[in-house]
């Protein structure tokens, strides 16, 4: 049995509410490094392992990106004096959008209040028709729309440059166009060439795919070819940050790189402050481009699927339901984790401070522990009919990680702001074409076909 069926099957022993909360994996293990490794995957010890920042420590990420990017960290990292620093930059440069404005009264986090999210929806339903009108003419032609490709990762991609103030780098590196050029002859299909924006944004996203696999798809030891590719492949990425800081004329005037710009002259006590502004930026780059393309070719996946169609749901259910307007913001929050829930997948690691019984589990300083988000978004003692699809805001959904304390994720409104703003956007300019199944390559999706609609 391999080691990611037999992960598979502890994910599924442990959702047994009579079984311990974390089982030993010996297969995740490294002989070469004395680490052991845990699994998580009931719904009550994911979050619990996830939210108990006195057991569970996340230098896990900030060892990893030190290996390749000495200096860059992330705000999924400790908890220490520069992850407050990188916060409060956030902040500030987010005061400095929102005074840009109309002022609005919320109880909700600056990131996740109703005007902030408007303002991003605007953005995300102008790139989305931009996008739509050019591949109009595919309704005539015939061609197949690569809705992964030509879509979800475009839109991510835009949507980055313009949240974000950063462009692609001016050239792109050799090792990116070999990735490509492999791509390229190992699919059937058209070619994906690396000229005008189509061709930046599968370069900012072969720039950064190795990063959060050497970063997430690490437990104990990184592989060292993805370390190396790693380093060779985000370099340039940050570099591209470098030369947006010192023009921030090229960046938009409402982009974060501008805020950040703006509000330095509030930081004097921060000598560093260069270099904590480029991993906020360079963290939120990633996960716009990398993560939102990546869920929404996944969704779009699973809702032409047969899996999609024995859960309840399928493309048009999706697109209705989050063109609702009677709907509340939250109702359609609800629908877009939902489908996340369903999709699965994704997983993440923490590190044992120090020796301690948790739950009455015996763990050693330095252990690790694997938490399923995939099994735990199935656990069937929180979701009734855990393979059905029934949306609701209640539910205590961990698609985007941690439900409280410091490690919520900032971004988690912007991203699902976009994923609803761009699905509900191909409302009748592009759908499913028969038969259609996601084709991956390298670990990321790579097509889903679907046609344009005749207007």
């Amino acid at each position: 049995m391999s080691a990611e069926a037999e992960l598979a099957a502890v994910g599924r022993r442990l959702l047994d509410p009579a079984a311990l909360p974390l089982e030993r994996l010996e297969s995740l293990e490294d002989s070469k490094v004395p680490v052991r490794v845990f699994v998580a995957a009931r719904h009550d010890a994911v979050t619990g392992v996830l939210c108990d920042e006195a057991v569970f420590s996340l230098r896990h990420y900030d060892e990893l990106l030190e290996q390749v990017l000495p200096g860059t960290r992330y705000l999924v990292g400790e908890d220490d004096a520069a992850r407050q620093v990188r916060l409060r930059q956030l902040h500030a440069a987010q005061a400095w959008l929102d005074a840009r404005r109309p002022p609005e009264t919320s109880t909700e986090p600056p990131q996740m209040a109703p005007g902030f999210r408007t303002w991003v929806a605007a953005m995300a339903r102008e790139e989305a028709n931009a996008i739509l009108d050019v591949l109009e003419h595919r309704a005539r032609t015939g061609e197949a729309v690569n809705f992964a490709r030509e879509y979800a990762f475009l839109i991510a991609y835009r949507m980055a440059r313009r949240i974000i103030g950063v462009p692609a780098p001016e050239k792109v590196p050799g090792l990116v166009r070999l990735i490509v050029m492999a791509r390229n002859v190992m699919r059937p299909g058209p070619w994906l060439r690396l000229k005008d924006e189509l061709g930046d944004s599968v370069a900012t996203l072969v720039m950064l795919q190795p990063l959060f696999g050497h970063v997430f798809g690490t437990v104990v030891r990184s592989n060292g070819a993805i370390a190396w590719l790693s380093r060779k492949t985000a370099g340039p990425a940050l570099d591209a940050i470098d030369t947006a800081f010192a023009m921030p004329q090229i960046a938009p005037d409402d982009s974060l790189l501008s805020a950040l710009v703006a509000v330095k002259p509030q930081f004097a006590d921060v000598t560093d402050y260069d270099l904590q502004a480029r991993s906020v930026l360079f963290e939120l780059m990633g996960a716009l481009v990398l993560i939102i393309g990546k869920s929404l070719s996944e969704m779009a996946a699973f809702t032409t699927s047969p899996a999609g169609a024995a859960a309840g749901v399928d493309w048009h259910t999706l697109v209705a339901r989050l063109s609702d307007r009677g709907a509340t913001v939250r109702d359609h929050d609800a629908v877009v984790n939902e489908v996340l829930r369903l999709t699965g997948g994704s997983r993440l690691t923490r590190t044992v401070r120090h020796d301690c019984q948790w739950r009455g589990v015996d763990l050693k300083a330095g252990d690790r522990v694997v938490v399923l988000i995939d099994a735990a978004s199935r656990d069937p003692a929180i979701f009734a009919q855990p393979e059905r699809f029934q949306p609701d805001p209640a539910r205590p959904y961990v698609t985007s990680g941690p439900l409280q304390g410091p490690h919520v994720c900032y971004g988690r409104g912007i991203a699902w702001t976009i994923i609803r703003e761009a699905i509900v956007a191909t409302k009748g300019r592009i759908m499913p074409a028969d038969g259609a199944s996601l084709a991956v390559f390298a670990g990321l999706p790579d097509d889903l076909p679907f046609i344009a609609c005749r207007q």
